[in-house]
């Protein structure tokens, strides 16, 4: 695998494909009514998942692209942590040669000085990269809605489609309306 293909999987982590809607309800006729409402408003069936109360896999309903995600971080904190390592030993090896008195006597000192927090930088970078906090809210609020005992409708949209008209739609049959970048 080449390292363009590489960063462009690090940068699907960063860059969302499309929004993620999730509302709550208290019964199936309102799942139903809100379904027939989005699906009147050009939202196909499988962009529409349905989460029942206290449905045990309803993480991996939520996170349907979990293990490309896993795959993502570790291409992405074996790249940024290799790059801190080169970041460190060119630094380390600039100073060696052309920094003070104190890096050129002693060179083995200077370069564990300098790789070992160019990889811990490169790996930092790597993690914060790999934090969604905008999907936080939505998991949030799907997970509570499962242990109440209350459905959980979850529209995956498209560039091309509206957030905001879903969101209304969805809004004049729940009360609770989330949205997160996928």
């Amino acid at each position: 695998m080449s390292n363009n293909a590489t960063w462009s999987e690090v940068q699907a982590v960063m860059n969302s494909k499309h929004d993620q809607l999730a509302a709550v309800f208290d019964s199936q006729s309102e799942v139903d009514s809100s379904v027939e409402t989005v699906k009147d408003a050009g939202i196909s069936a499988d962009q529409i998942t349905l989460i029942h109360p206290l449905d045990p896999h309803f993480n991996e309903k939520l996170e349907q692209e979990s293990e490309k995600i896993g795959k993502s971080l570790w291409r992405s904190h074996l790249l940024l942590g290799t790059g801190g390592v080169v970041a460190g030993l060119i630094a380390a090896m600039l100073l060696v040669m052309f920094g003070p008195e104190l890096t050129q006597n002693n060179p083995m000192f200077t370069f564990i000085a300098l790789i070992s927090p160019g990889l811990f930088i490169g790996l930092f970078i790597a993690g914060l990269l790999g934090l969604r906090p905008d999907r936080d809210e939505i998991i949030q609020t799907v997970r509570s809605a499962v242990r109440r005992k209350k459905f959980a409708l979850i529209i995956d949209l498209k560039k091309s489609q509206s957030s905001h008209q879903i969101r209304k739609l969805l809004g004049s049959h729940s009360n609770i309306v989330v949205k997160a970048a996928q």
